[in-house]
């Protein structure tokens, strides 16, 4: 399967922006972000906007971004049926590499502490998880091949911000 995390230019994006703006609102947003505001970090290169693609047809779009040593996803979609995190791991570890991060993360909003966190005065906002960035291997004739990841049993719906 031919998968490709393609980068959208801050110059280009005015020209791609209204294609997802409405899936972009569409998201629920905990800390408050609205379209605007990724549209915002997007053009000013605080953040990346990707489209996803599988056989040369776009399946979803991806919005991330370094947040101290870590590349976060802050925003994804995708067509049912793609594991983001899976079909794209190898694309995502590498642009990872490139960008110096040892974590790559993601948040999302979760109720499950919903019955005790409020004795204790805190109300749920998100959690986040993070993985390490997998190392290149290198073969031995000095081929470089990024780890393939198997089945990881994740939802394969995503349409979430990650904050």
């Amino acid at each position: 399967m031919l998968t490709n995390m393609r980068a959208i230019a801050p110059i280009d994006l005015s020209k791609v922006w209204p294609e997802i703006r409405h899936e972009v609102a569409e998201i629920e947003a905990p800390d408050g972000f609205i379209p605007e505001d990724a549209y915002a970090m997007c053009k000013s290169a605080q953040a990346s906007l990707f489209f996803l693609e599988v056989e040369g047809k776009r399946v979803g779009w991806m919005i991330c971004r370094l947040l101290g040593a870590d590349l976060h996803i802050w925003m994804v979609r995708a067509e049912t049926g793609y594991d983001v995190l899976h079909t794209f791991r190898g694309e995502l570890m590498q642009l990872a590499r490139s960008a110096n991060a040892t974590k790559l993360t993601y948040g999302s909003t979760r109720k499950a502490w919903a019955k005790v966190a409020p004795d204790h005065g805190f109300s749920i906002r998100m959690v986040v998880y993070e993985c390490p960035v997998e190392p290149l291997h290198v073969c031995g004739n000095g081929a470089s091949i990024p780890n393939i990841a198997i089945d990881d049993g994740a939802p394969d719906n995503d349409k979430h911000a990650t904050h």
